[in-house]
């Protein structure tokens, strides 16, 4: 396999790996997957006001304070379940690159009842710093702009 199509598959395997991760609320692995100096955003554009509203902004040591700190809040009992489809990667150099991958989000009751939570997209860039891919800045691109039920449990 080519450096380039290796390189392919990581960055893919990254994506990959964000929803499961997530859906298995291994948090502290899941900002592993974030370069020393990434950052996360939620977005979502209004149609009303025609502009992007940030719902959410939090570099890397903000995302481990606020997963840390999960278990001391009042949390949706629902379990959630990421698709995720074929990221679209181009490479910007050996070192950098951009994918676009979209999502759906499902989630689960207690009761067993499930219902879509969240589509949109990830809109990612990543370095490669000691031979792995990581984000730089993963954002979050979300069509749905009404949650039924909100989390601080990144998307």
């Amino acid at each position: 396999m080519s450096s380039h199509q290796e390189d392919l598959e990581a960055i893919r395997t990254v994506v990959q790996r964000t929803a499961a991760l997530l859906d298995t609320e291994q948090f502290s692995e899941w900002i592993s997957l974030f370069d020393a100096e990434g950052s996360y955003e939620l977005a979502a554009y209004s149609t009303e006001i025609r502009r992007w509203m940030t719902w959410q902004l939090s570099d890397r040591p903000a995302l481990k304070q606020m997963l840390d700190e999960v278990g001391e809040h009042v949390r949706d009992p629902a379990r959630r379940r990421h698709v995720v489809g074929m990221p679209f990667v181009e490479f910007t150099d050996d070192a950098t690159a951009r994918a676009t991958t979209t999502f759906s989000l499902f989630r689960t009751t207690p009761e067993g009842t499930s219902s879509l939570y969240i589509v949109g997209s990830y809109e990612d860039q990543f370095i490669k710093r000691d031979g792995a891919w990581r984000y730089a800045f993963h954002r979050v691109v979300s069509d749905t702009r009404v949650l039924d039920a909100f989390t601080h449990i990144p998307v």
